[in-house]
């Protein structure tokens, strides 16, 4: 083979490399299906040793809590972990703004707030999404 045909030959080869490399780029991200939930952990300050439960409030009501319909908008509320003053929820589709309460053995409300919570993502990509973890804090 002539240096001439050598030559041609590897830029046969550079210029298929890429167009493959291109195009390859611009393939579309195929993003996993949505699989994942968010987690909201609540601290309680103060003195929260008549705390027995706490809940997470919307308009369509507070979680967890008896009764409620796991296919309505409070089923993706599930408390995942109690330790002392910190209650850590697993949660999905909250409105950005909704209300923490903290409740006594009886029911009564003890304390309550509104919160606004700030999001971070803790998986999953920019791109895809992923899940997203926020801690609040009530007084108690």
């Amino acid at each position: 083979m002539t240096m001439a045909v050598r030559g041609r030959h590897a830029g046969l080869a550079v210029v298929a490399l890429a167009i493959v490399t291109g195009a390859s780029a611009c393939a579309p991200t195929v993003c996993p299906a949505i699989g994942w939930s968010d987690t909201l952990v609540v601290r309680l300050r103060g003195d929260a040793t008549a705390v027995a439960r706490v809940q997470l409030c919307t308009d369509a009501g507070c979680a967890p809590a008896e009764g409620v319909d796991a296919a309505g908008p409070l089923g993706p509320i599930a408390l995942r972990v109690h330790e002392d003053d910190v209650w850590t929820f697993t949660v999905d589709g909250l409105p950005d703004t909704f209300t923490v309460r903290a409740l006594a053995a009886d029911g009564s409300t003890l304390s309550a707030a509104e919160v606004t919570p700030e999001w971070v993502r803790v998986g999953g990509s920019a791109r895809c999404g992923g899940p997203h973890k926020a801690t609040v804090t009530l007084r108690s």
